[in-house]
């Protein structure tokens, strides 16, 4: 045994490292926020509410079979056109469970649509109830309206038209291109 090592056995070297670290935390200026007069902006990654447009979804029920834990109820049935004969797709149930759900943000990666039809980057948390089983519980309309949820000052709802890419609507629009009509 080295001297080194007897050293090390008396002085608890990882502690003195622990409570430096401690320490530096001690003389910082504080994050103290005076919540709800004050919110702190959650970074653009945060996955917050959900947000649903129904009309951009195409109802193809990949975002239900993508949740691993299955809080996403779809049903629908086929409507045929009598003028065309085609087929179509018609949504009569879209439900999500918002009291089980991870936000693992795999229901969004799975939506084919672009933008998606269904998306969690909202930056929106304030969706707090006295009754779980009933106001966590968001069907088409509600996850579309937001009924009963307080949005994030700035923040469209989807039924405002709230863009998935950019929630506050910072970002500029893509200027068009020449002979472009759009």
């Amino acid at each position: 045994m080295g001297f080194m090592d007897f050293l090390s056995t008396l002085v608890p070297v990882e502690l003195l490292r622990g409570m430096g670290v401690t320490g530096g935390y001690f003389f910082r200026a504080k994050e103290t926020v005076q919540y709800p007069e004050q919110r702190v902006e959650p970074k653009d990654r945060f996955r917050g509410l959900f947000g649903y447009d129904s009309e951009r979804c195409i109802d193809c029920g990949l975002c239900a079979k993508a949740c691993p834990i299955e809080i996403i109820f779809i049903a629908d049935h086929v409507e045929v056109s009598p003028e065309t004969g085609k087929k179509k797709k018609v949504i009569d149930r879209y439900d999500i469970d918002v009291k089980r759900c991870m936000f693992c943000g795999l229901c969004e990666q799975a939506c084919p649509t672009e933008p998606a039809s269904i998306w969690m980057t909202t930056k929106t948390y304030e969706a707090a109830v006295y009754e779980r089983d009933e106001g966590l519980y968001f069907d088409k309309k509600r996850l579309h309206e937001w009924q009963g949820v307080k949005a994030f000052p700035g923040v469209k709802t989807p039924a405002e038209g709230q863009d998935p890419t950019d929630p506050l609507g910072r970002k500029p629009k893509p200027k068009p291109v020449d002979g472009d009509d759009g």
